[in-house]
């Protein structure tokens, strides 16, 4: 019973930042999902729509280091507490939208509130697992975002059917408010314990701490490049992927609902796939993960054969084949920058660890989503497709140019 208890109280803090990320993931999701039916409803056009998610994009990229700058001083549980209060709200208030200027007022107020889930979710990862198991608990806490976007459609499209697409944002309003609660009682229940670490982790935690010389290095910035631009594919298929079969393979609303958890059921499979293999190479002392990455960028340009799918005998299905796939190596950018990140980095520079390099996402996607707006409303789709196949290349080839300065730089100094 103890050591039921035991694994309980380790996994427990966890398990509430996968619901946190899923609750987001559902959040931010209900636009992309019913963007068809609201744009035709607003009279908006795929450039606006494009405008509306740079607003979240842009707010999103600014609160990520400042949220993950208040949990490493002021602590996780509070801090969560008061950003998820501020998002159930602004999150609701879609539903008051009725033109351009609100959807980007309440995105952007959604996307300020959101920027505290992951680097809430890396810092309880790194203050209560012990260091061999920290990628696959990063990888848990971080599906629920996946699992979010993957539940997201079944749930919400039958309430948008039956009800109409405002109550859907008052129904994810609700949902915020109750995890507050939840937390609440993780909090009181005792469960949220600090992992106590070894001699062993002391010393390489003193020796980590006297070659990374506070929060800004190159080791930083390599993390920063790697995610921003490996993890930008996901972009696409959260935002851009219910226009495309929407307006190329004439997808009904109703029926995308029953496709669109499939993408995020991709990176669902890669955060826990790509995490697990990162908690291997750490337990085998494995040096950085060059390999890994250039094969994440091979397997990336798979999704420049969407045009050739939309010809098949089965479009849908061979898209749908090619979206999964896609976002299966997108999350393992996700996973393993930030799990070599956290090698070079402080412990308690966690949280300005994963705010800084999602606000680089964040700001990759702002820039991106309006470029793909323009080029699917210019039906140029086979350009929008290799847009997003080659920013990760670029990501990597500058993750490896900063990794290996940095190796550099702190051999000289010891």
């Amino acid at each position: 019973m103890a050591q039921r208890d035991s694994v309980l109280h380790r996994w427990a803090p966890c398990v509430g930042m996968l619901l946190l990320s899923l609750l987001s993931y559902a959040d931010r999701s209900v636009l992309a999902i019913l963007s068809p039916t609201i744009l035709g409803d607003l009279h908006m056009t795929a450039t606006q729509y494009g405008y509306a998610v740079s607003a979240f994009s842009v707010c999103y990229m600014v609160a990520n280091p400042v949220w993950g700058y208040f949990i490493d001083r002021k602590g996780v549980w509070i801090t969560i507490l008061v950003a998820v209060t501020v998002w159930s709200l602004a999150s609701g208030a879609h539903a008051l939208m009725y033109g351009l200027m609100g959807m980007c007022l309440a995105r952007g107020v959604l996307g300020f509130g959101e920027g505290a889930t992951f680097p809430a979710g890396l810092a309880t990862v790194t203050e209560t697992l012990p260091p061999e198991r920290r990628s696959f608990g990063l990888g848990l806490a971080y599906s629920g975002g996946s699992l979010g976007a993957a539940l997201a459609p079944l749930l919400i499209t039958p309430i948008a059917l039956r009800w109409g697409w405002r109550a859907t944002f008052c129904m994810t309003a609700a949902l915020g408010l109750l995890w507050v609660v939840l937390w609440i009682g993780l909090r009181s229940s005792g469960m949220y314990r600090a992992h106590v670490p070894t001699e062993r982790e002391i010393a390489v935690a003193a020796a980590r701490t006297s070659s990374a010389a506070g929060r800004w290095n190159r080791n930083l910035f390599a993390t920063v490049a790697v995610y921003g631009l490996g993890a930008a594919p996901l972009a696409f298929g959260l935002y851009a992927a219910p226009l495309y079969l929407s307006r190329v393979l004439h997808v009904s609303q109703a029926s995308l609902g029953h496709l669109l958890w499939i993408p995020p059921a991709g990176w669902e499979t890669g955060y826990l796939v790509w995490g697990w293999v990162a908690d291997r190479r750490h337990l085998r002392g494995a040096g950085h993960p060059s390999g890994l990455f250039a094969a994440f960028c091979a397997g990336g340009f798979v999704i420049a054969l969407a045009p050739l799918a939309a010809l098949s005998p089965h479009p849908v299905i061979a898209t749908m084949v090619i979206f999964y796939l896609q976002m299966f190596v997108a999350g393992g950018f996700v996973v393993l920058s930030l799990s070599d990140g956290m090698n070079a980095q402080r412990k308690e520079n966690s949280g300005f660890l994963a705010g800084i390099a999602i606000s680089c996402w964040a700001g990759v996607t702002g820039v991106l989503t309006p470029v793909l707006g323009h080029f699917f409303d210019h039906h140029e789709y086979a350009k929008a497709f290799w847009v997003v196949a080659c920013l990760p290349v670029v990501g990597v080839v500058l993750w490896k140019v900063l990794r290996t300065r940095a190796e550099v730089d702190f051999g000289d100094q010891s």
